[in-house]
């Protein structure tokens, strides 16, 4: 177990076929559980967890070996926090491209034209998520 800031963390440099960055979020997707959500997040909180999670984003995509993937998770549906860190992070980064999941994966997350996935709490009574699988070229 390794325990720190993961943004600081630079010992495993190229070393994950797979790495999975769960990233702290404002958690607006699990507001039908955990409704104090709304108000404990603000329009300032979420543009600092955008900037945190991009943060992370480009320390961990240096842990990827090369032709490896990546895939970045949030509880959250907020743009901010997702599409444009996403953007962002490609833009940056041309050897990076989104894979779009397999056409085998269940009808409750069907991605997105861009191949992101987006789970709706209301419209798949669960959690609201994002995700998005990157591959290294």
């Amino acid at each position: 177990m390794c325990t720190g800031d993961s943004r600081q963390l630079t010992q495993f440099h190229q070393l994950g076929d797979r790495v999975l960055l769960d990233a702290p979020c404002s958690g607006l997707g699990t507001l039908h559980r955990h409704a104090d959500a709304r108000w404990r997040q603000t329009p300032e909180s979420v543009t600092q967890l955008a900037q945190l999670q991009g943060e992370l984003l480009e320390q961990v995509a240096d842990w990827v070996k090369p032709g490896g993937i990546l895939v970045y998770a949030t509880c959250t549906l907020h743009p901010l926090e997702n599409e444009q860190v996403i953007t962002s992070f490609l833009s940056r980064h041309p050897n990076w491209k989104v894979q779009p999941p397999p056409n085998n994966i269940p009808a409750i997350s069907v991605p997105s034209p861009e191949g992101w996935i987006k789970v709706w709490p209301h419209r798949q009574q669960m959690d609201g998520f994002f995700m998005v699988r990157l591959h290294q070229s």
